[in-house]
């Protein structure tokens, strides 16, 4: 067994460590060498990466691959097709009702006494209507560019029948795939695609990197994850922030298993982690302005210091 294994099986039985958190470091590899981008979204967070991918893209990173799941979705295939330029007027423009609805029968489910609120909620499809993203998904993604595209592309959803991941590349994608990949269970609807019933691919890798490395071949994987090291939320005193807190943190272990993973089965391959240098402070339902604004300027000035980092 090499050193290189036996430090990752360390990591994996002993959990992650803070230097596996570390914002991109300097290797042999250099800087100029192939490199697949997998986005993590996270909600509103995901403006993070776009200032991250507005940032890389303009500095000539030679991209092969951007792979994402969720709001992670949306921003690689934008990039794939060409428009990094607009990613970050996509992200400042985004309010919360051009991204989610309140249904109808929830709200009035809501005027009901006690126990038939329950039942009434029970058999709702979801809490929100995903109209409003679908209708942001169409306006902003090209897809006849995606199918033309030299970069390749790979969208992840979740198929719920069969727990299964489901990938999709530049010629699979449409729009009711992006819609699915970002479709959390119970805040939005399942979407229907090709006879299946798919939601949000974070359920099964929020961080697709594993799936991104088996689809091209590349040198270095850049995984942009939209949350701090040291972030720590307030206390998780309400349902709403309880089932947030809970999702988040399974999916951030999940992220640095996979990760750790991946540098077992691909040790010739440089898998860098480039997270914000200080709390976003954005909850991922919160679509504020002003807070998507400092999420972009921080991803943008990290993604430099990253490339500075990596050309040194």
């Amino acid at each position: 067994m090499n050193a290189r294994v036996a430090v990752a099986l360390m990591l994996l039985a002993l959990g992650t460590p803070r230097a596996a958190l570390a914002t991109c470091l300097q290797t042999p590899v250099g800087r100029e060498v192939p490199t697949a981008l997998i986005l993590t979204g996270g909600g509103a967070k995901g403006a993070y990466e776009a200032g991250a991918l507005a940032a890389l893209a303009e500095r000539g990173l030679p991209i092969r691959l951007v792979a994402g799941s969720s709001a992670g979705a949306l921003s690689a295939a934008m990039v794939v097709a060409g428009r990094a330029d607009r990613l970050e007027a996509t992200w400042r423009a985004l309010k919360r009702e051009q991204v989610y609805a309140l249904r109808t029968p929830v709200f009035f489910a809501g005027l009901l006494p006690g126990w038939l609120t329950l039942r009434a909620l029970g058999g709702a499809r979801s809490l929100l209507d995903p109209q409003p993203l679908r209708e942001l998904i169409t306006a902003s993604v090209e897809l006849e560019r995606i199918r033309t595209s030299s970069i390749s592309l790979l969208v992840t959803a979740t198929d719920l029948a069969r727990r299964q991941t489901r990938a999709f590349d530049n010629r699979t994608v449409t729009v009711e795939v992006l819609v699915a990949s970002a479709a959390v269970p119970g805040l939005f609807p399942a979407v229907p695609v090709d006879g299946a019933l798919l939601v949000d691919g974070g359920l099964t890798g929020r961080a697709p990197v594993l799936e991104a490395l088996d689809a091209a071949p590349v040198a270095r994987a850049l995984v942009v994850l939209s949350y701090a090291p040291d972030e720590q939320s307030a206390p998780a005193t309400t349902i709403r922030r309880s089932l947030e807190e809970a999702f988040e943190t399974t999916m951030l272990h999940q992220i640095h298993r996979d990760v750790e993973l991946a540098r077992l089965k691909h040790p010739t391959i440089d898998i860098q982690i480039l997270t914000p240098s200080a709390p976003l402070k954005l909850r991922p339902l919160d679509f504020d302005p002003e807070g998507i604004s400092r999420a972009i300027a921080l991803g943008r000035t990290d993604a430099q210091t990253c490339l500075d980092t990596l050309g040194n």
